[in-house]
């Protein structure tokens, strides 16, 4: 009777074990191709998300005066845009000029490919906008509490 047991267990121990053996896979990626930011391709680095994800992370060490200088030297490409926009990104970026980027960001943003727009969106443009609203209610409670103080 226990040598009967002892089967049984050792057999269902032995099926456990390859059942989850077989439930095992290694999924494979199901999209290789390459991942270009615009609709339309103009440049090498045109299909580079590391080139801009690098340049991003790159400018948040920069101060916004030589963010502000950089600004000035590019021109109206696509790409010169983009910069300008993730160039205005800072914390220290002044109003107007997180104002003008969004809408810089306005005038780019239909030539991005679908899912960089959506990217861009979630990660730049709203919460630069939610900034941008915040500032404008902290500047009007202020106009506010001075005319209540001055009455």
């Amino acid at each position: 009777m226990k040598l009967n047991f002892l089967f049984v267990s050792l057999l269902f121990l032995i099926s456990s074990c390859e059942l989850l053996q077989t439930n095992q896979t290694v999924s494979q990626p199901k999209n290789t191709q390459t991942y270009c930011i615009w609709k339309v391709k103009h440049t090498n680095i045109d299909c580079d998300i590391h080139y801009w994800l690098g340049y991003w992370a790159d400018i948040e060490s920069i101060d916004w005066p030589e963010r502000k200088a950089k600004i000035d030297t590019l021109g109206e490409t696509d790409a010169d845009i983009l910069k300008k926009v993730l160039l205005s990104q800072g914390k220290s970026t002044p109003y107007q000029n997180r104002l003008r980027a969004q809408m810089w960001a306005d005038v780019v943003f239909p030539k991005l490919n679908d899912g960089m727009r959506e990217f861009l969106k979630v990660a730049l443009y709203t919460p630069s906008q939610s900034l941008l609203e915040l500032e404008s209610a902290l500047v009007t409670l202020s106009k506010i509490n001075t005319q209540k103080v001055a009455s």
